[in-house]
């Protein structure tokens, strides 16, 4: 079976049902788990940017030295890949803490938390993609190097 999304208003008084007698505190931490886990993701995330942009460092002049079609990709790849670590980390990593969203009572505070992950979330899609695409055009220009491997060789100058 597909699963289907509810919205956020859905979500709101689902979650206002069940946490409507217990502790803020129970409320407060389900929220924090659900941030924990968009961070923990966004660090995997940062991780494979940084493997690309380190081959670069290692080994992007030998790939770009096969042609400019490799060229090329090699820039795209790590140009896509540094704006998905820029997404990653200035939308998704950014800190806005819960305590301080805005809100008198439990109902608002709440609908705030989930639109402040709802972002956070699309952030992390966002830059998801962006690395993805940075991937594609770095395999790319891996891909040209093996299938010229007597054009990889660079020589020092």
């Amino acid at each position: 079976m597909y699963w289907q999304q509810i919205s956020r208003e859905q979500e709101q008084a689902r979650l206002l049902k069940e946490f409507e007698h217990k502790d803020f505190d129970q409320l407060m931490g389900m929220c924090e788990r659900q941030f924990s886990v968009l961070h923990n993701r966004a660090q995997v995330l940062l991780t494979l940017c940084g493997i690309v942009v380190t081959l670069t460092g290692f080994s992007g002049r030998n790939i770009a030295g096969t042609s400019g079609p490799a060229q090329i990709c090699v820039i795209i790849g790590l140009s896509v890949t540094l704006l998905a670590a820029f997404v990653i980390v200035w939308y998704v990593l950014h800190l806005h803490w819960l305590t301080a969203q805005q809100g008198d009572d439990r109902p608002t505070w709440l609908m705030r938390c989930l639109q402040y992950r709802d972002r956070k979330t699309m952030a992390l899609r966002v830059g998801t993609r962006l690395l993805i695409m940075g991937l594609i055009f770095y395999a790319v220009a891996v891909a040209i190097m093996l299938l010229h491997p007597e054009a990889t060789l660079v020589l020092p100058r």
